[in-house]
């Protein structure tokens, strides 16, 4: 009988690439500014995307213990099938298609599209580049998971490369002082706390990419 599993064509360093690709994209361009905009000192922000990093850090292991008791292919669907019933997982998979997924990645083509527009100046609406960049990334991707991994680590290593130029450049072009400021900018209050839960949503957003480790580690 015939071996009908996927083929492993994934390593470790495409993994990597795919993982920190979900991460190191729109929502850490775009997002700064507005967790900046719900909590304003320098100590409340780096806290925000710290707190944000631990508990993508925990969602990570748990995803990859998961992957690791249940090894088969599908990811999540799997998991909600085996944990649950094979309905729940069922609703999953269209709600991932139809809300989730694709939400997400409508999101990250639009700011594509935005900066694209300011880099190049061409008179294209966004919604003509974000969906021109879709139907590109789409048949990448139906040559299959190699010819999309090879794309998602070249355009990682380009995102890695000017992110790590804006900083040299920064240091050595940058001038101003360092001037101490307060660790709050307002006593410990309820609204406090709600202006660091409101920062939380777009820290969340951008460590999202943690879940595609449910995918590539199996």
């Amino acid at each position: 009988m015939a071996d009908t599993k996927p083929r492993r064509q994934l390593g470790l360093f495409d993994a990597t690439m795919i993982v920190m690709g979900g991460i190191v994209g729109s929502g850490i361009f775009i997002n700064p500014y507005v967790v900046a905009q719900h909590v304003h000192t320098p100590f409340l922000i780096l806290g925000v995307w710290s707190a944000g990093g631990v508990l993508a850090m925990l969602g990570a292991f748990i995803w990859a213990e998961l992957a690791t008791r249940l090894p088969g292919a599908g990811g999540n669907y799997l998991y909600l099938k085996v944990a649950y019933h094979p309905s729940v997982a069922f609703v999953y998979g269209w709600v991932l298609l139809l809300v989730t997924q694709t939400g997400g990645m409508a999101a990250v083509a639009v700011t594509f599209a935005r900066y694209w527009r300011e880099i190049t100046g061409v008179s294209w609406s966004d919604s003509a580049i974000a969906a021109t960049a879709l139907l590109g990334l789409t048949a990448i991707n139906c040559f299959g998971v190699r010819a999309g991994s090879n794309v998602q680590s070249a355009l990682m290593l380009m995102k890695s490369a000017a992110i790590a130029g804006m900083v040299v450049l920064g240091l050595l072009l940058g001038g101003g002082r360092i001037h101490p400021l307060p660790l709050l900018d307002q006593p410990v209050s309820f609204g406090l706390i709600a202006a660091i839960g409101a920062a939380m949503t777009p820290v969340a957003f951008a460590y999202g990419g943690w879940q595609t480790a449910s995918f590539v580690a199996e």
